[in-house]
């Protein structure tokens, strides 16, 4: 990760990814974490199915403590429905899989399988979570718009509450085709990654549901992609309306408020297109989102993306723009995106299609802004939290270096996935080949980066030990054999490594 901006404004927390990237170069990194500086902290790549991809790493207090929650998933990117084992895991601060979510319920005979598009875990203890769900049913349309397209497979978005104690009872469910007109849709049949509506594998995705959250009464809110629209959907308890009755709808078509203003100076008034990742926002009596602002099909609706943050009068149904936090790149991203209020009262955002995060005051002032990639890596979703990950032992490792059998010094390569509260390691080498004898070869405080190096007293063989600020013994790895380059990597190899040698294996190695 490049970080061109970090300043003393921005919240204390690590950067949470899943980096992609679609066919054909269908690159999947698996979940990451990094700190403020761009140094990678925890790669979760091992813990990534073969033929999935991970997706919306994000931190999730379940059972009422800190976990990590993201999503393993197969299928199409744009919309599923998932393949058969594609579900949520929920991660201990140990990294392990303490429980894995997906939906369990049916709609119109379809079972529903876990989509990448939401996992939004809800209640102080994390006792249940929303999820997104795609299932196409036969279902006869005609679009004037689209020259009088006519399709008879339709995708429909539908969302579960479950419950996250193993069970996955669902709760309650909505799908957007029992209450949304597919003619209030703003793409055509056939469009990219649309569907052409014409078979079961191919069925038009009107709506393209890819957010939901919930308050505390108990409703929903619902982001409609191809609508352009956000949905507030009644829940079992809401006062006057018919559980799963549709509230009140925010843009679009049938868009039902009466005023959409703007308090942004620049923009004139609420306006927004392809959003992404709505939530409700008690503190602004609203909500957020990310305004994708285009589709890369239609035209934009605004010159670049950006993070929104929306006061909502319920009463006099008047919703007005209070926050607009535009990319300091000034991009439109077509697909994805993120926008995260953070404790501080920054915002947090995630530029969707384009590799890049960045942070902003409640002033507008950038606080930190990096890129973690290229075009077309991108990450769905991008998060900053507070944690402390304490990794199984499992995953510390060392690698000892010595350029020869002589040497003097030799180089100690320690690192541990994804533990956060180490700041310091103690290196141990020794001559003996029963390896009964070792002594203290080298210390080096833990800089930030994934990797520790540490130079000392050569040995045949080496161990090293994690510390934390207060010298506290975190970890300590096993004993291995020190790495001396033999005959056909000696030539290309330094006093402290070997960056022309890049295979370290037993036949490289040569024999002290």
């Amino acid at each position: 990760m490049s970080v061109f901006t970090h300043t003393a404004d921005a919240a204390p927390g690590y950067i949470l990814l899943t980096p992609n990237s679609p066919s054909p170069t269908n690159i999947t990194t698996g979940p990451m974490m990094y700190n403020s500086a761009g140094n990678l902290v925890w790669f979760g790549s091992l813990s990534v199915t073969a033929g999935f991809k991970a997706y919306d790493l994000q931190a999730c207090a379940y059972q009422g403590t800190p976990h990590l929650c993201w999503t393993e998933f197969r299928g199409p990117i744009y919309g599923g429905p998932g393949g058969l084992g594609s579900e949520t895991h929920i991660l201990d601060p140990s990294y392990s899989v303490v429980q894995n979510v997906e939906p369990s319920g049916k709609y119109r005979n379809h079972s529903l399988t876990q989509d990448l598009h939401e996992f939004n875990m809800k209640g102080t203890k994390g006792d249940t979570a929303l999820i997104v769900s795609y299932v196409t049913v036969p279902h006869n349309v005609t679009y004037p718009a689209c020259n009088g397209a006519n399709t008879t497979f339709t995708k429909t978005g539908v969302f579960s509450e479950v419950t996250t104690d193993g069970t996955n009872k669902q709760l309650f469910s909505w799908a957007a085709l029992d209450h949304v007109d597919p003619l209030d849709t703003y793409i055509c049949p056939g469009q990219p990654q649309a569907g052409n509506g014409k078979s079961n594998v191919s069925g038009f995705d009107y709506f393209h549901m890819n957010a939901v959250d919930k308050d505390s009464n108990g409703d929903y809110v619902v982001s409609g992609r191809h609508t352009s629209t956000i949905y507030k959907v009644a829940g079992l308890n809401s006062a006057g309306y018919t559980p799963g009755e549709i509230i009140w709808r925010l843009g679009g078509k049938n868009n039902t408020f009466n005023a959409m203003n703007s308090a942004v100076q620049g923009a004139p008034n609420l306006n927004f297109s392809f959003q992404h990742h709505v939530r409700f926002r008690p503190a602004i009596n609203g909500i957020s989102l990310w305004d994708n602002a285009n589709n890369g099909v239609e035209n934009a609706s605004a010159l670049a993306s950006s993070g929104m943050s929306i006061s909502i009068s319920n009463d006099s149904l008047t919703a007005t723009l209070i926050n607009q936090f535009v990319s300091p790149g000034r991009q439109l991203d077509a697909s994805q995106g993120s926008h995260q209020f953070l404790p501080n009262e920054n915002h947090f955002l995630g530029l969707g299609s384009e590799p890049e995060v960045f942070e902003y005051t409640p002033s507008g002032d950038v606080a930190f802004y990096a890129q973690f990639g290229d075009f077309p890596i991108a990450s769905y979703r991008a998060f900053k939290n507070p944690w402390t990950g304490r990794p199984a032992l499992s995953e510390i490792a060392l690698f000892a270096y010595a350029a020869s059998c002589n040497a003097s010094t030799m180089a100690f390569y320690a690192s541990w996935n994804g533990a956060t509260e180490i700041a310091s390691w103690k290196f141990y080498s020794s001559n003996s080949t029963d390896n009964a004898t070792f002594a203290l070869a080298a210390t080096a405080a833990k800089n930030g980066t994934f990797e520790t190096v540490g130079t000392g007293t050569f040995g045949l063989s080496a161990y090293a030990e994690a510390y934390d600020v207060n010298g506290t013994q975190l970890g300590k790895t096993e004993t291995v054999g020190t790495f001396v380059p033999g005959a056909d990597l000696a030539a290309s190899c330094g006093e402290l490594a070997c960056p022309q040698g890049t295979n370290y294996t037993t036949a490289s190695k040569a024999t002290c």
